[in-house]
């Protein structure tokens, strides 16, 4: 039996049961969804609500500059919000001088009379009977829902243009998150935007098996020697398979003539190489092993010491590409392995790789260069970017299709990647468009 299909008597007292969180009180506050007639504070006065506050998502009381009438009497100041009124104490606002300005306390259950730090009462309301038994019963089924995300089987109620809407601002949030990445490089390497693109260049190349032996890789192996060498490709790739520690004497003239390079590198420089245990093979199609992605690193910094620059100066995704789309050197054609010979192919960067670097290096570095700068054309450079670029194919947006929410462009598979993980798998449900719209249908 679903919850909609009981009594409106059973349904209040179902409704007593249900676990409220405070984020139902800033939602239904916020946007006037509650009964708000005939109010009155628990000592009996009437109040009207002329102005519900601010959002405060920091510190302090929940609305900020609200304003009531009670009686006869306007006040203006902070608006702050519990489950229960006894919080208030718990929280220890009584004690907080941040709270002394607090005109009104909105809960939901009214078990103490409380006070602030002057020790005069704080005018209080209750919520308990003003939010519908309805929208009290779609929170019960999205805090209950056990569905790949809590609202599956109500999507169909969401007003796709809206969602839309909201998609937008869930795509900046996540390329703001990827920024902090990018922020957090420039700080230790002294604003190196060279530097930055090679560490994370490397990380992806990595892909989710090698990306931490790869960032490894790239902190033993420094920008600035990497540069140094890449004049002639046979350095830079001893360089790098020489640092990642799967390069050692062989029969193999090629592989041997690279291991002499190392050794020669590594004493110039005072290189410590990695241990070579980092690096997982298994399970990886043979084009992905690391030897192979080091092999196509070394050639772009062969072709492109300077990469970032080149990525700035591109006008278009082709120009993208094209610093992107290199292949390995010619012994890779017949090796995966230093040594160890193999079928002839040429070892290139595909697409679904010069994608993935697009999306996962070369646009937060673009919307990091304009938040660095001040400068928004850069920031909607990238966003025009993830617009041009088709949307990836994986198991999250496998099933957003598969529950009714298309994906064409990198855009929107980012910005669902983005709402799956940081808002339905921590069931901010209420922060959500789609939520907010189920809630209140």
């Amino acid at each position: 039996m679903t919850i909609l299909s009981v009594s409106t008597s059973d349904l209040r007292k179902l409704s007593e049961a249900i676990k409220i969180k405070e984020d139902l009180l800033h939602l239904v506050w916020k946007l006037k969804k509650f009964d708000f007639n005939h109010l009155k504070t628990t000592e009996g006065q009437d109040i009207t609500i002329n102005k519900f506050g601010f959002h405060n998502h920091n510190a302090g009381p929940d609305f900020l500059n609200g304003e009531v009438t009670i009686g006869d009497t306007k006040w203006v100041g902070h608006i702050e919000m519990h489950i229960n009124a006894s919080e208030w104490k718990d929280h220890k606002h009584h004690l907080d001088k941040a709270y002394n300005n607090v005109i009104l306390h909105v809960v939901y259950q009214n078990d103490a009379i409380i006070y602030n730090e002057n020790g005069q009462t704080i005018p209080t309301i209750i919520l308990q009977d003003r939010i519908s038994d309805h929208t009290l019963a779609n929170y019960e089924n999205l805090s209950q829902n056990l569905d790949w995300i809590p609202c599956a089987k109500s999507m169909h109620k969401v007003d796709s243009g809206k969602f839309q809407m909201f998609l937008e601002k869930v795509l900046i949030e996540r390329l703001e998150d990827k920024c902090l990445r990018v922020m957090d490089i420039l700080d230790h390497n002294m604003n190196d935007w060279e530097d930055t693109l090679y560490k994370l260049l490397s990380k992806y190349l990595g892909l989710k098996v090698n990306a931490s032996a790869f960032e490894q890789l790239a902190h033993v192996t420094p920008y600035k020697i990497l540069k140094k060498v890449s004049s002639n490709l046979n350095r830079t790739e001893a360089l790098l398979l020489g640092q990642s520690g799967l390069l050692s004497e062989s029969n193999d003239p090629y592989v041997s003539q690279l291991y002499m390079e190392y050794v020669h590198l590594q004493t110039k420089y005072d290189l410590i190489p990695m241990t070579g245990v980092e690096w997982k093979f298994a399970r990886l199609r043979p084009a992905n092993f690391p030897t192979i992605r080091m092999a196509q690193l070394a050639m772009m910094y062969h072709y492109n010491p300077q990469l970032f620059s080149k990525i700035m100066a591109a006008e278009s995704i082709a120009d993208i590409r094209k610093l992107l789309d290199v292949k390995a050197s010619e012994y890779w054609d017949t090796h995966y392995i230093p040594g160890k010979e193999s079928e002839q192919k040429i070892k290139k960067i595909g697409l679904l790789t010069q994608d993935l670097i697009i999306i996962n290096v070369i646009i937060p570095l673009l919307f990091s260069y304009g938040i660095r700068l001040s400068d928004a054309r850069y920031k909607e450079n990238a966003i025009d970017i993830l617009r041009a670029l088709k949307s990836e194919n994986n198991a999250i947006i496998r099933k957003w299709k598969s529950i009714g929410v298309e994906s064409e462009s990198a855009y929107e598979s980012q910005a669902l990647l983005q709402l799956k993980n940081q808002y339905c798998n921590q069931f901010k449900c209420l922060s959500c468009h789609a939520g907010q719209e189920i809630l209140f249908s």
